[in-house]
């Protein structure tokens, strides 16, 4: 499944310019724990399978686990191309486990992963970031992944007519012989309690997932970049695929604006988010609603040229690198080595850590193939609902950006970047023929356009909005070797001497610097200027026609009128 926002795709697939939207399609988790305060669930397993374990620390005779696993594999040429999280192994509940249910350990475990962390009615307003604890939340949700492997095959065996009537077999065998069932749904309860709504469990949303589409995010202000995109990609791109378009309840995109856009094309279906998921929990508004319509478009994948994609492929969830802007910025990387003593190989390598870019993700386009990364998904959302994102996660990041690979992170599922940092599409910089402005641009896997965020107009965000002029485009780097490069961290440096066997910093050889943003004059200057071939300029300019057409009408509604778009010939606009 798909969505975008205001993204434009120049390739042979996709051209999309919409203002809240996004890709998409995920599954899957990773678990915690909790002994001695030690994040690892392998370690607190270990305690629970071994029955000598406290008689062997009195004695100092502690059994160290070894470090966790990371079978995870992909193909070294693939490294050429992508940044990829290799995950760790978080070893899988058993009948073991189970047994300790009933154990004190047991109980303590529960108590503390049951803790509600607020109340739907709660006001937040003005508390500090502590008042949620993210590492206790990171352990709580990979305990959660690996009971949701553990029940999900139970759930799939239970006699029923339909999921409701699976549903209730499965919560009696919770209520009677199964305390690991009850446990994982309590737990659920607690960490995800949006989505036991119109179901009573995320096995049941699951179930829903088939096919591919795309997916779009809007409300009445987004109201003309989703014409623009959905014409772009219907009349332009000649892509079939079915679109779904998600919004948040009759005050966010109005019944005409709805008919509008249910009649505009071919296979167009719209949903009201808050009647699939419990929007008191959710608080939706604007960025927020993208995980959140993920979870609850029924694609399980999207769109043509993107899920053929390498990383894509052996990852099930494909991410796009943001510009690099703002240097020397250390409070996300501080959180996450707060939060997650665990991590993925990927942190360590990013910009956040190695202090050169407060912005690592760029959110317009994300891809996850939601049945096999369906628990990254939902930490993700989490990580979007009201309080988290008010708390902590929008005070670290711009808006959702960040939350899709931290989400990830949290539950230690792979996924892939694109090694190519946000570049630039446009014309350009006057009097100098060695700057491009613009809107963002991102590359595929081979290095050409792909598609740009940012939408038509020269600078919205200094309210330049004369429509842009696309002749040229410019790479924003980031396709050599990260931490061999550059790092603003004195002790990661001092790493990457020690790996390389040198003497000092002044033995290391610095690849060629990235190109660098003028941020609001949002030029890029420092790398080749590159001339868009004849089909890619014709695609880009050939939008802003469409986009003429869509303003207009967008106008013509604001003002009461009623429209059929069935009277535009979109192929000739």
């Amino acid at each position: 499944m798909i969505s975008l926002p205001r993204s434009p795709i120049i390739k042979t697939c996709l051209a999309l310019l919409t203002a809240v939207s996004l890709i998409t399609i995920a599954l899957q988790f990773r678990i915690p724990s909790l002994q001695k305060q030690v994040d690892d669930w392998g370690e607190i397993k270990q305690s629970y399978k071994d029955i000598h374990w406290q008689q062997q620390q009195q004695e100092g005779n502690e059994d160290r686990e070894r470090p966790p696993k990371k079978s995870f594999k992909v193909p070294e040429s693939l490294l050429l191309t992508h940044d990829i999280a290799i995950p760790h192994d978080i070893p899988p509940w058993t009948a073991d486990d189970t047994a300790v249910l009933g154990t004190t350990i047991g109980a303590t475990l529960q108590a503390q992963m049951l803790k509600l962390d607020y109340h739907k009615h709660e006001d937040l307003s003005g508390k500090p970031p502590e008042r949620l604890n993210f590492a206790e939340l990171a352990r709580a949700e990979r305990l959660y992944k690996a009971l949701w492997n553990y029940v999900y095959p139970v759930y799939q065996t239970l006699k029923g007519r339909n999921d409701r009537e699976r549903e209730k077999a499965l919560y009696r065998l919770a209520a009677t012989t199964r305390p690991e069932i009850d446990f994982f749904l309590r737990l659920e309860q607690r960490l995800f309690p949006w989505v036991q709504y119109v179901r009573r469990t995320s096995f049941s949303l699951f179930e829903t997932y088939h096919g591919k589409g795309i997916v779009f995010c809007a409300g009445n202000p987004q109201f003309e970049f989703v014409i623009t995109s959905i014409q772009a990609i219907r009349n332009r791109l000649k892509s079939t695929l079915p679109i779904q378009i998600f919004y948040m309840g009759e005050d966010d995109l109005s019944g005409e604006r709805q008919q509008y856009l249910r009649t505009m094309a071919s296979d167009i279906e719209l949903f009201d988010v808050t009647q699939i998921l419990n929007n008191e929990y959710m608080q939706l508004g604007g960025w927020a609603i993208k995980p959140f319509a993920m979870l609850a478009s029924s694609f399980e994948e999207d769109p043509e040229t993107l899920f053929t994609d390498p990383g894509y492929l052996a990852t099930g969830a494909l991410f796009f690198y943001d510009r690099t802007l703002f240097r020397g910025w250390t409070e996300g990387s501080d959180w996450l080595k707060s939060i997650l003593p665990i991590m993925s190989s990927f942190p360590r390598t990013s910009r956040w850590f190695r202090l050169v870019s407060a912005h690592e993700q760029e959110s317009g386009v994300v891809l996850v193939n939601k049945r096999s990364r369906f628990l990254g998904l939902l930490a993700t959302a989490k990580m979007n609902g009201k309080w988290e994102r008010d708390l902590v996660s929008y005070r670290l990041s711009h808006g959702d950006k960040e939350t899709f690979w931290t989400g990830f992170e949290m539950v230690q599922e792979p996924y892939a970047f694109l090694r190519s940092y946000g570049g630039v599409i446009g014309e350009l910089r006057p009097g100098n023929n060695h700057s491009v402005c613009g809107a963002q641009l991102h590359e595929d896997h081979k290095g050409q356009p792909l598609w740009w965020n940012g939408g038509l107009y020269r600078n919205k965000n200094s309210g330049v909005t004369r429509y842009l002029d696309f002749e040229y485009w410019m790479t924003g780097g980031g396709k050599q070797k990260h931490r061999e490069r550059f790092t603003n961290d004195p002790e990661q440096i001092l790493e990457v001497i020690g790996e390389l066997g040198l003497n000092s910093q002044a033995d290391l050889k610095l690849e060629r610097a990235d190109a660098t943003w003028d941020f609001w004059e949002s030029c890029l200057a420092g790398a080749e200027v590159r001339v868009l071939s004849e089909r890619e300029r014709g695609l880009a300019n050939g939008y802003v026609g469409i986009d003429r057409v869509a303003r207009e009408d967008g106008r013509k509604m604001k003002a009461g009128e009623v429209l059929d778009p069935k009277v535009h010939d979109w192929d000739a606009v």
